[in-house]
Parts: structure tokens; sequence; C-alpha cells
């Protein structure tokens, strides 16, 4: 790896002086570092440590893109990265950080293992979305954690048919409907009463938002299948909105067709890093009750 791009949130000031920082390590370790134009600007990157060009640019130059910054950060590189094979390592400023693993302090002790050839690359699943209106594609895209069919402001329920692969499987009276990756199963899934699914499962998590009966429960599916959502004819304002970046209006009978894609998503990893680790650390799975503080009055 010679060529190491760094993708940050530049509304974090942290964030922009850790870019700075890791800039100037790279390049006295003699690599060459590419920053957006932006983040250069931000972050006060001389041109002579990173060269600054277009975001759209970096997965292109790049061998390997350390993304600093939170979880929504990370699924913004992740789109940057289209179908490219670029890989990413996150660092985490933001708050739980379940794709932006490693800490601050940790930022350069693990980029230089991964550096040394001393690391664990995974594959994460992505899905593509397609949404048909009248027997016409009017969208297609791709996303990392999660695709949520859902209502608007209105506090009324929306109807929908589910099918798998053409055969109808459920249909749910609802705040909506998550469509997730097993990435995205800690993520929007998991707050709405979904299972923790591994990443290296093969398996299309669906995951009802507030449904109106109990026998409306999360179901995980065949990772080979194509799940089609089918809107009710009920007139209501709905949006399908991807990665909790973006969202795109949906209207009565339109179709939300979501199935894996062929392209995944490239990430490297500390040799000492795992999946149960990161949820130890994330979830805190590690702490005992029996050893907490007891507080007066606690029980």
């Amino acid at each position: 790896m010679k060529n190491i791009g760094i993708i940050t949130k530049r509304s974090d000031p942290m964030a922009l002086e850790a870019s700075a920082q890791l800039a100037s390590w790279l390049h006295e370790h003699g690599l060459k570092v590419t920053v957006s134009l932006e983040t250069a600007r931000d972050a006060g990157i001389d041109e002579k440590i990173a060269d600054g060009v277009p975001q759209s640019r970096i997965p292109v130059d790049c061998d390997l893109i350390v993304v600093i910054g939170g979880d929504g950060t990370f699924i913004a590189a992740t789109r940057a990265v289209g179908d490219r094979n670029t890989p990413l390592m996150g660092v985490n400023v933001g708050r739980l950080g379940f794709l932006t693993e490693v800490v601050m302090d940790r930022m350069i002790p693990t980029l230089a293992q991964i550096l040394e050839g001393q690391f664990r690359e995974e594959f994460r699943t992505l899905l593509d979305v397609a949404v048909i209106r009248n027997g016409e594609q009017v969208l297609k895209t791709r996303v990392l954690n999660d695709a949520v069919v859902h209502k608007e402001a209105l506090a009324r329920m929306m109807e929908c048919e589910v099918a798998i692969d053409d055969m109808f499987a459920f249909s749910t009276r609802s705040d909506g409907l998550i469509l997730s990756t097993p990435t995205g199963s800690t993520a929007y899934a998991l707050s709405a009463g979904g299972p923790i699914i591994h990443p290296a499962l093969d398996a299309i998590l669906l995951v009802p938002i507030c449904p109106h009966t109990l026998a409306n429960r999360a179901i995980a599916v065949p990772g080979d299948g194509c799940v089609t959502v089918t809107l009710a004819r009920d007139g209501l304002d709905r949006l399908l909105t991807l990665d909790g970046q973006a969202g795109f209006a949906l209207f009565d009978n339109d179709k939300v067709l979501v199935r894996q894609s062929r392209h995944k998503l490239r990430v490297l990893h500390a040799m000492d890093r795992d999946y149960f680790s990161v949820l130890r650390d994330k979830l805190h799975w590690w702490e005992n009750p029996a050893y907490r503080h007891h507080e007066p009055g606690s029980t």
C-alpha cells in the first residue's frame, strides 16, 4: 500500500485534527497521502504533505482509505467507493461506532500494523435496492446498512405486502419495515427489536417498525433471495430511506425490490480485533452487574 486516502467528518474539529496528524505521520513514513480539497483546507494540511483532490477521486487513486468520523461518515465513504475494491479502515470520533471501530489513540498503531501486512480482511454484504413504479424502474441504488420503507409525519400506520422470490410471505400494518444487511442489524434494526446477525451470515433481515400486531416479528431470509415490498393503495405519504442518509418518495402500489449486491465492501481490521470484541466494547457485554458501583438507593 503506497497511497493512503483519508475521508473525514469535516464538521468535527477532532476529526480534522486527527486527519492532519495522520497525514503528517504518513508523509513522514514515505507514503503518498490523498485527501479531499475541503479536508485539506479545513484541516490545514499543506499541499507538500497531501494531495487535495475531489472526494470522488479518492477511491480511484488510493490503495486504502482511512475513514475518520462516525458510522455515517463510513457509510458515505462506502458510497464513494462504489464498485471499486478499495478497502476501508474506520476510526471513531463519533458516538457508538460499530463500523468506525478503531479508537483515536489506536489510529496510528493500527494503521502501522495494516501497512506491515498484519490485518484481518472482511467482506461486508451490500444490498441493491430498486423501486418499480407502473412497471418502470425509477430508482436503483445500494446500501450498506439498510433500506427503510416508512410513513412520513402522520401518526397513521402504513400497509404493505412482502414477497420472497415472488412468493407471498406476509402483509403488515406498522410504522414501516426495515430491510437490513447483517452489518445493519446493529443499527436501526436493533433499535426496532431485531436480532444481531453476524456479518458472515448470508441473510437479509426484515424488521417491522412498531407493528400493529405482536405476530409481526423480525425474520431473516436467505441472502440469495429477492425481497419485494408492495405498498398498499392507502394514499399515505411514504418514504424509502437509504442508510439513514437519503430519502426517496414512495406512492401507492410502488414496489421496492431488495437483493444482495454482487459487490462486497472490503474492511480491514487489526489482528487483535474480531466481531465479538467490537460487540463487547460497544454494547458493554464485558460488564458484570455484580462489579458495578452500587449507588445509594439503587437496586
